[in-house]
Protein backbone atom coordinates (compact mmCIF):
# COMPACT_ATOMS: atom_id res chain seq x y z
CA UNK A 1 0.00 0.00 0.00
CA UNK A 2 1.53 3.34 -1.17
CA UNK A 3 1.04 6.63 1.22
CA UNK A 4 -1.35 7.88 -1.07
CA UNK A 5 -3.24 5.10 -0.53
CA UNK A 6 -3.16 5.03 3.46
CA UNK A 7 -4.19 8.72 3.18
CA UNK A 8 -7.06 7.63 1.43
CA UNK A 9 -8.42 4.89 3.65
CA UNK A 10 -7.77 6.96 6.57
CA UNK A 11 -9.67 9.99 5.35
CA UNK A 12 -12.70 7.52 4.97
CA UNK A 13 -12.35 6.13 8.44
CA UNK A 14 -12.26 9.13 9.73
CA UNK A 15 -15.86 10.09 7.24
CA UNK A 16 -17.42 7.00 8.80
CA UNK A 17 -16.84 7.69 12.05
CA UNK A 18 -18.28 11.56 11.48
CA UNK A 19 -20.80 9.83 10.23
CA UNK A 20 -21.69 7.25 13.39
CA UNK A 21 -21.43 10.10 15.73
CA UNK A 22 -24.32 12.04 13.98
CA UNK A 23 -25.89 9.40 13.21
CA UNK A 24 -25.63 8.61 17.39
CA UNK A 25 -26.96 12.82 17.85
CA UNK A 26 -29.80 12.61 15.67
CA UNK A 27 -30.64 9.16 17.86
CA UNK A 28 -30.08 11.08 21.14
CA UNK A 29 -31.97 14.58 19.37
CA UNK A 30 -34.83 11.99 18.58
CA UNK A 31 -35.17 10.40 21.73
CA UNK A 32 -35.23 13.82 23.58
CA UNK A 33 -38.07 15.07 21.09
CA UNK A 34 -40.39 12.18 22.16
CA UNK A 35 -39.26 12.77 25.66
CA UNK A 36 -40.95 16.36 25.43
CA UNK A 37 -43.44 15.45 23.45
CA UNK A 38 -45.16 13.05 25.76
CA UNK A 39 -47.59 14.55 27.94
CA UNK A 40 -49.13 13.29 31.59
CA UNK A 41 -52.54 13.77 32.35
CA UNK A 42 -52.29 13.55 35.98
CA UNK A 43 -56.56 13.41 38.06
CA UNK A 44 -57.12 14.70 41.36
CA UNK A 45 -60.48 13.89 42.15
CA UNK A 46 -60.26 16.55 45.59
CA UNK A 47 -58.46 20.09 45.57
CA UNK A 48 -56.00 18.33 48.75
CA UNK A 49 -55.31 15.95 46.25
CA UNK A 50 -54.32 18.57 43.63
CA UNK A 51 -53.01 21.39 45.56
CA UNK A 52 -49.84 20.21 46.34
CA UNK A 53 -48.52 19.41 42.13
CA UNK A 54 -50.17 23.00 41.53
CA UNK A 55 -48.39 25.07 43.64
CA UNK A 56 -45.18 23.34 42.44
CA UNK A 57 -46.02 23.37 39.14
CA UNK A 58 -45.06 25.69 36.30
CA UNK A 59 -48.69 26.58 34.81
CA UNK A 60 -47.85 28.10 31.21
CA UNK A 61 -52.10 27.91 30.37
CA UNK A 62 -55.35 27.32 32.35
CA UNK A 63 -58.22 26.14 30.25
CA UNK A 64 -61.92 25.94 31.75
CA UNK A 65 -63.58 23.23 30.16
CA UNK A 66 -66.89 20.55 31.06
CA UNK A 67 -66.85 22.92 33.86
CA UNK A 68 -63.14 21.71 34.83
CA UNK A 69 -60.27 23.50 35.11
CA UNK A 70 -57.32 22.36 33.33
CA UNK A 71 -53.57 23.13 34.12
CA UNK A 72 -50.70 22.84 31.26
CA UNK A 73 -47.66 23.31 32.33
CA UNK A 74 -44.47 21.40 33.79
CA UNK A 75 -43.76 19.44 36.62
CA UNK A 76 -39.99 18.50 37.33
CA UNK A 77 -39.36 19.18 33.93
CA UNK A 78 -42.59 17.32 32.32
CA UNK A 79 -45.07 18.29 30.64
CA UNK A 80 -48.22 17.62 32.34
CA UNK A 81 -51.82 18.63 32.82
CA UNK A 82 -53.61 18.83 36.22
CA UNK A 83 -57.73 18.90 36.87
CA UNK A 84 -59.55 18.23 39.58
CA UNK A 85 -61.76 15.76 38.53
CA UNK A 86 -64.45 15.76 41.30
CA UNK A 87 -65.67 12.60 43.51
CA UNK A 88 -67.16 9.93 41.57
CA UNK A 89 -66.38 7.75 38.51
CA UNK A 90 -68.39 9.59 35.65
CA UNK A 91 -66.64 13.04 36.92
CA UNK A 92 -63.23 10.65 36.87
CA UNK A 93 -64.13 9.33 33.53
CA UNK A 94 -65.15 12.70 31.93
CA UNK A 95 -61.98 14.49 32.84
CA UNK A 96 -59.60 11.43 32.02
CA UNK A 97 -61.44 11.32 28.09
CA UNK A 98 -60.68 15.37 28.20
CA UNK A 99 -56.99 14.91 28.95
CA UNK A 100 -56.93 12.20 25.67
CA UNK A 101 -58.73 14.07 23.46
CA UNK A 102 -58.43 17.93 24.25
CA UNK A 103 -54.89 18.24 25.59
CA UNK A 104 -52.79 15.21 24.20
CA UNK A 105 -52.05 13.33 27.26
CA UNK A 106 -50.36 10.07 26.20
CA UNK A 107 -50.20 9.05 29.78
CA UNK A 108 -52.59 8.81 32.76
CA UNK A 109 -51.62 9.35 36.44
CA UNK A 110 -54.73 9.40 39.21
CA UNK A 111 -53.87 10.08 42.24
CA UNK A 112 -55.56 10.60 46.09
CA UNK A 113 -56.52 9.42 48.68
CA UNK A 114 -58.35 5.92 49.73
CA UNK A 115 -59.74 3.77 52.29
CA UNK A 116 -57.55 0.65 53.45
CA UNK A 117 -58.62 -2.36 53.06
CA UNK A 118 -55.96 -4.95 53.20
CA UNK A 119 -55.41 -5.85 56.85
CA UNK A 120 -51.65 -4.79 56.61
CA UNK A 121 -52.41 -1.86 55.38
CA UNK A 122 -51.59 1.25 57.96
CA UNK A 123 -52.63 4.95 57.91
CA UNK A 124 -50.46 6.73 55.10
CA UNK A 125 -49.33 3.62 53.70
CA UNK A 126 -48.82 4.15 49.51
CA UNK A 127 -50.51 1.50 47.10
CA UNK A 128 -49.59 1.43 43.33
CA UNK A 129 -51.74 -0.19 41.24
CA UNK A 130 -51.39 -3.14 39.33
CA UNK A 131 -54.75 -3.51 38.42
CA UNK A 132 -58.22 -1.52 38.85
CA UNK A 133 -61.72 -3.35 39.19
CA UNK A 134 -65.42 -1.58 39.50
CA UNK A 135 -66.59 -2.79 42.62
CA UNK A 136 -69.86 -1.87 42.26
CA UNK A 137 -70.78 -3.44 38.94
CA UNK A 138 -73.12 -5.74 39.42
CA UNK A 139 -74.80 -8.32 37.01
CA UNK A 140 -74.28 -11.71 38.79
CA UNK A 141 -78.36 -12.07 38.22
CA UNK A 142 -76.94 -13.02 34.66
CA UNK A 143 -73.82 -15.17 35.73
CA UNK A 144 -71.33 -12.73 35.07
CA UNK A 145 -68.76 -12.34 38.04
CA UNK A 146 -68.93 -9.38 40.24
CA UNK A 147 -67.31 -6.54 38.96
CA UNK A 148 -67.70 -7.68 35.37
CA UNK A 149 -69.16 -5.26 32.77
CA UNK A 150 -71.02 -6.93 30.93
CA UNK A 151 -69.97 -7.78 27.27
CA UNK A 152 -66.25 -6.42 27.84
CA UNK A 153 -63.49 -8.86 27.30
CA UNK A 154 -61.49 -7.77 30.52
CA UNK A 155 -62.90 -7.25 34.15
CA UNK A 156 -59.62 -5.80 35.54
CA UNK A 157 -58.08 -3.13 33.62
CA UNK A 158 -54.34 -3.80 34.18
CA UNK A 159 -51.99 -0.67 34.90
CA UNK A 160 -48.91 -0.12 32.63
CA UNK A 161 -45.74 -2.40 34.23
CA UNK A 162 -43.34 0.71 33.41
CA UNK A 163 -45.58 3.26 34.92
CA UNK A 164 -45.70 0.93 38.40
CA UNK A 165 -41.87 0.56 38.57
CA UNK A 166 -41.63 4.03 38.14
CA UNK A 167 -43.96 4.84 41.09
CA UNK A 168 -42.08 2.76 43.15
CA UNK A 169 -39.19 4.17 42.88
CA UNK A 170 -40.68 7.47 43.45
CA UNK A 171 -41.44 6.29 47.11
CA UNK A 172 -38.11 6.80 48.17
CA UNK A 173 -38.43 9.76 50.67
CA UNK A 174 -41.60 9.08 52.39
CA UNK A 175 -41.46 8.93 55.68
CA UNK A 176 -40.32 6.30 57.78
CA UNK A 177 -44.19 5.12 59.08
CA UNK A 178 -44.89 4.37 55.39
CA UNK A 179 -45.14 1.02 53.87
CA UNK A 180 -45.47 0.96 50.24
CA UNK A 181 -47.59 -1.46 48.32
CA UNK A 182 -48.55 -2.77 45.07
CA UNK A 183 -51.79 -4.65 44.02
CA UNK A 184 -55.38 -4.25 42.86
CA UNK A 185 -57.82 -1.08 43.75
CA UNK A 186 -61.94 -1.28 44.29
CA UNK A 187 -63.22 1.66 42.85
CA UNK A 188 -67.05 2.26 43.15
CA UNK A 189 -69.56 5.20 43.49
CA UNK A 190 -70.03 4.36 47.04
CA UNK A 191 -67.78 5.68 50.21
CA UNK A 192 -67.61 2.51 52.17
CA UNK A 193 -67.91 3.33 55.89
CA UNK A 194 -68.75 -0.65 57.05
CA UNK A 195 -66.08 -3.36 57.94
CA UNK A 196 -68.63 -5.97 56.28
CA UNK A 197 -68.69 -3.94 53.14
CA UNK A 198 -64.86 -3.54 52.81
CA UNK A 199 -64.21 -6.46 54.07
CA UNK A 200 -66.47 -8.16 50.97
CA UNK A 201 -64.42 -6.22 48.84
CA UNK A 202 -60.95 -7.16 50.34
CA UNK A 203 -62.27 -11.06 49.77
CA UNK A 204 -63.80 -10.89 46.33
CA UNK A 205 -61.48 -8.74 44.72
CA UNK A 206 -58.54 -9.33 46.72
CA UNK A 207 -57.83 -5.35 46.80
CA UNK A 208 -55.65 -3.34 49.05
CA UNK A 209 -57.78 -0.48 49.13
CA UNK A 210 -61.26 1.70 48.12
CA UNK A 211 -62.13 4.60 46.22
CA UNK A 212 -64.14 6.34 43.75
CA UNK A 213 -62.72 6.95 40.68
CA UNK A 214 -59.62 4.89 39.52
CA UNK A 215 -61.17 2.07 37.50
CA UNK A 216 -62.92 4.80 35.62
CA UNK A 217 -59.72 6.58 34.78
CA UNK A 218 -58.12 2.35 33.84
CA UNK A 219 -61.12 1.99 31.74
CA UNK A 220 -60.95 5.18 29.84
CA UNK A 221 -56.89 4.50 29.65
CA UNK A 222 -57.88 0.84 28.29
CA UNK A 223 -60.38 2.17 25.78
CA UNK A 224 -58.08 4.63 23.87
CA UNK A 225 -54.81 2.12 24.39
CA UNK A 226 -52.80 4.59 26.43
CA UNK A 227 -50.97 3.37 29.87
CA UNK A 228 -51.91 4.50 33.18
CA UNK A 229 -51.43 3.56 36.65
CA UNK A 230 -53.19 4.60 40.06
CA UNK A 231 -51.27 5.94 42.87
CA UNK A 232 -53.52 5.86 46.58
CA UNK A 233 -52.60 6.83 50.17
CA UNK A 234 -54.70 5.41 52.60
CA UNK A 235 -56.91 7.98 54.49
CA UNK A 236 -58.61 6.14 56.59
CA UNK A 237 -59.57 2.07 56.86
CA UNK A 238 -63.02 2.41 55.49
CA UNK A 239 -64.95 0.91 58.94
CA UNK A 240 -67.67 2.68 60.55
CA UNK A 241 -65.40 5.88 61.67
CA UNK A 242 -64.09 6.23 58.40
CA UNK A 243 -65.28 9.53 57.82
CA UNK A 244 -63.78 11.27 60.75
CA UNK A 245 -60.47 9.61 60.15
CA UNK A 246 -60.44 10.59 56.62
CA UNK A 247 -61.07 13.91 58.00
CA UNK A 248 -57.68 13.83 60.19
CA UNK A 249 -55.54 12.23 57.93
CA UNK A 250 -56.71 13.40 53.97
CA UNK A 251 -53.64 16.28 53.91
CA UNK A 252 -50.86 13.73 55.59
CA UNK A 253 -52.11 11.00 52.63
CA UNK A 254 -52.51 13.44 49.82
CA UNK A 255 -49.09 14.89 50.98
CA UNK A 256 -47.59 11.00 50.48
CA UNK A 257 -49.36 10.81 46.86
CA UNK A 258 -48.26 13.59 45.57
CA UNK A 259 -44.61 13.06 46.69
CA UNK A 260 -44.23 9.64 44.68
CA UNK A 261 -45.99 11.55 41.88
CA UNK A 262 -43.52 14.11 41.62
CA UNK A 263 -40.98 11.88 42.11
CA UNK A 264 -41.91 9.63 38.66
CA UNK A 265 -42.27 12.61 36.57
CA UNK A 266 -38.04 13.36 37.69
CA UNK A 267 -37.76 9.49 36.12
CA UNK A 268 -39.74 10.16 32.73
Amino acid sequence: MNFRQSISGLIGVMILVFLLAGCGSQSDATEAAEKEEKVVGIIGPMEVEIDILHSHMEVEETTEKGNLTFYEGNLEGQPIVLVKSGIGKVNAASAAQMLISDFGADVLINSGVAGGIHPDLGLGDIVISTKTVHHDMDETAKDFKPGQIPYMDTRYFEADQKLIQLAKKGTKGLPDYVDVFKGPIATGDQFIASEEKANWIYETFDAYVVEMEGAAVGQVAYLNKIPYVVIRSASDDAGEEAAGIQENFVEEAAKNSSHVIEEMLKRM
